[in-house]
């Protein structure tokens, strides 16, 4: 059989995989994307569209305003809506020890370049009354805000399309080779190319096995929930300082409600079940910051996967002894940083460096062959 001949392949027809083929394609790199299900169909098709940047660890403060610098343009890049708003948002404490731990993270992201405000519960009555009188303090940071995974999703596809970008769906794999080029076997073509990108995800883990590299990745089952459409009762995006809480109000009015409560799922089965018990507790502490969302009905709650690093800080550079094999996979709230980490990882392919320094997120720092 003929191998399908390209510049790149990429595995993962996720927002990082995607992001990734777009800029590469720019380039004027020829450029394959494979996907085992349909595109957009896991992690990035089912998460809450959450854009932040205080609900993210310390050292990717950084990348998240570098990120958002790409978020303001993306809708006039794609030439289409993508349901960016930036709201703003709010981090809260309910509690004096969470007031303590909140303070210590505002003060640690303002070092590392966040522009953001302490807010104290009097401040807080005053402009943002749809909070709740037990949220004793909070931080506040302008670029807070959110996007619509919906809509973003089929731009992206026609995005890369526009870009001569070949798009094949329903890939299982049986076999990779890298000795030298890359050739992928499947159960329907074979796939060449000089150079591969790993951006699969919570299965990125298994695709580096398949190389003979043992690389950690641990899933999480984030569930997500939904309520009927209402007039104004979350103002801005909420997150919480434990980082158990997100909520935003869209567009159509409804609000989406998360934080990271796990539900029931394993990758062998391909599962991804509502944990009720979990559900409720998130739904309780929603209700206890926002009691607003009191009055309205529930209309859906589902479950999607993210693969997660042990430091949870992304996997974004060369697999180790492997010149030409990349990833990029595992960010702790991908969805913000996609924009920018297939950016950066395109002009280490292209340029063989990128622009801002990305050693921390080394693949090798925790794999061995």
């Amino acid at each position: 059989m003929t191998a399908h001949r390209s510049d790149i392949i990429v595995l993962g027809a996720g927002t990082i995989g995607l992001f990734t083929a777009l800029n590469l394609a720019r380039c004027g790199r020829r450029v394959v994307v494979l996907e085992r299900a349909i595109p957009w169909s896991e992690a990035s098709g089912v998460n809450a569209g959450s854009l932040g940047v205080q609900n993210k660890l310390t050292p990717l403060v950084p990348y998240a305003i570098a990120a958002f610098a790409i978020w303001e343009d993306l809708a006039r890049q794609l030439g289409c809506d993508i349901g960016y708003h930036r709201t703003g948002g709010y981090k809260i404490a309910m509690s004096p020890e969470q007031e303590d731990r909140l303070r210590a993270s505002f003060e640690a992201q303002r070092d590392a370049g966040l522009d953001a405000q302490w807010k104290t519960a009097r401040e807080l009555r005053d402009e943002a009354p749809w909070l709740s009188d037990a949220v004793v303090a909070a931080s506040f940071c302008e670029s807070d805000g959110h996007a619509s995974p919906i809509c973003l999703g089929p731009a992206l596809v026609e995005a890369v399309r526009r870009e001569q970008v070949r798009l094949v769906e329903g890939v299982q794999i049986l076999n990779i080779e890298a000795a030298g080029s890359v050739s992928i076997e499947s159960t329907g073509e074979t796939f060449a190319a000089d150079e591969l990108v790993i951006a699969t995800g919570a299965w990125s883990g298994r695709v580096a096995a398949m190389l003979g590299v043992t690389l950690p990745v641990s899933l999480d089952v984030n569930m997500v929930s939904v309520t009927e459409p209402a007039p104004l009762t979350v103002g801005k995006i909420v997150t919480h300082a434990h980082g158990i809480l997100t909520v935003k109000q869209v567009a159509n009015g409804c609000c989406l409600i998360g934080g990271g409560w796990q539900g029931i799922g394993t990758l062998d089965s391909m599962a991804k079940e509502i944990d009720f018990d979990q559900l409720i507790h998130n739904l309780i502490l929603a209700r206890q910051a926002l009691p607003g969302l009191s009055r309205l009905h529930l209309l859906r709650s589902w479950a999607g996967y993210e693969g997660v690093s042990p430091d949870s800080l992304p996997y974004l550079g060369r697999l180790p002894g492997r010149d030409n094999i990349y990833m990029a996979a595992c960010a702790r709230g991908g969805f913000t940083l996609a924009p920018l980490l297939g950016k950066l990882l395109a002009e280490l392919i292209v340029e063989g460096r990128a622009s801002m320094a990305i050693d921390d997120f080394n693949p090798g720092r925790f794999a061995h062959a």
